[in-house]
C-alpha cells in the first residue's frame, strides 16, 4: 500500500519485535504469562485487533489518495464530522460503529464484506 501512517509503523514495530528472535519484548511477554496464564494469548488477540483494524484504515487512505479527496471532503460525503473522522482514521482507540464504516465505504465507493476465518467444523470440534 502507498500510505505510511504512524499506526502502520507503531503496529509493524511491534509484529517485528514479536516476529524476529526473542526479543526483550518477548522475554516479558513470556515471564508474565508464567506469573498470569493467558496474558500471552491476550497480547496477541489484542494485536490481531489492532492489525486488522489498521488494514481498513489504510485501505480508506489508500482510496482517499486513488481519488485525490482530502479527508474533510470524505467526512463531507459520508456525512461525518471532520474531526470525528480524523479521529477515526489516527487514535489507537478509535471504536467505530458499523453505520459509520458502512457510511466511509460507501462514500468511497467500497462494499464491506465478512469473510469465513474459520469453517462450522472446525468451530462444532473446537466446542
Amino acid at each position: 500500500m502507498a500510505h505510511a501512517s504512524k499506526r502502520r509503523s507503531a503496529v509493524a514495530y511491534v509484529q517485528q519485535e514479536l516476529e524476529g528472535p526473542m526479543s526483550a519484548l518477548d522475554r516479558l511477554i513470556e515471564e508474565r504469562d508464567r506469573r498470569e496464564p493467558g496474558f500471552a494469548a491476550a497480547v496477541e488477540a489484542e494485536l490481531a485487533e489492532i492489525r486488522a483494524f489498521d488494514d481498513v484504515v489504510n485501505v480508506i487512505l489508500d482510496r482517499l489518495s486513488e481519488l485525490g479527496w482530502t479527508r474533510e471532503e470524505l467526512a463531507a460525503r459520508a456525512d461525518l464530522n471532520a474531526a470525528s473522522l480524523r479521529r477515526l482514521l489516527t487514535s489507537s482507540s478509535a471504536n467505530p460503529t458499523f453505520a459509520t464504516m458502512m457510511s466511509i465505504a460507501e462514500a468511497l465507493g467500497l462494499r464491506i464484506e465478512i469473510h469465513e476465518q474459520v469453517s462450522v467444523e472446525q468451530m462444532l470440534s473446537a466446542s
